[in-house]
């Protein structure tokens, strides 16, 4: 007798990257799991999150979703914000990060953004829509294959705007995709 096999996808638990003091899950439907700040985060500058871990049983992929809110002034349509990954061998916030992350919710590189960012992995970019603040961009904006269980992400403004004043409505979530199938 012959066995067909069904191949399937499943979403893992996501690791969602948010303001402690500020993140509201209410519009996302996402509870925060990680630090950051992206409270203002001005054009030009990149912030880093706080180190996470991933489960060491871990999804082949992650899929990277995001919610953005701009400040009062809208940004151009198809401007970008860029989400890149720090792969590390430690889960000691400080040790082993890839591009001088720090392990820690800060800002990232000041000044020399552009040239540190070539050591991380680009993981999603975000094209934004003509719209400023109370509108908040919600998109998938990549996917990616984490090499480690420790990393952090980092988030690159190149929209040509600042980011909204608080950060309640802003996200990015890590979501693993486990495939797996079964006899039928």
């Amino acid at each position: 007798m012959a066995l067909d096999h069904k191949f399937l996808v499943q979403t893992g638990t996501p690791v969602v990257f948010a303001d402690t003091t500020d993140y509201s899950s209410a519009g996302s439907g996402y509870t925060r799991t990680a630090q950051i700040d992206l409270t203002s985060l001005a054009d030009t500058k990149a912030r880093q999150s706080d180190k996470v871990t991933l489960p060491a049983t871990r999804g082949a992929r992650y899929r990277v979703r995001a919610g953005i809110e701009f400040g009062a002034s809208a940004p151009t349509a198809g401007e970008a914000i860029y989400f890149y990954w720090s792969e590390s061998h430690s889960s000691t916030a400080a040790t082993g990060n890839d591009g001088g992350c720090s392990g820690s919710d800060a800002a990232y590189q000041d000044s020399s953004e552009s040239e540190w960012l070539k050591q991380l992995t680009l993981i999603g970019v975000f094209s934004t829509t003509n719209d400023g603040a109370g509108t908040v961009q919600i998109q998938t904006a990549g996917e990616f294959t984490p090499g480690s269980q420790y990393g952090q992400l980092v988030v690159w403004n190149e929209a040509g705007q600042a980011l909204d004043s608080d950060a309640t409505n802003m996200f990015v979530a890590l979501i693993p995709i486990e495939d797996g199938s079964e006899e039928v």
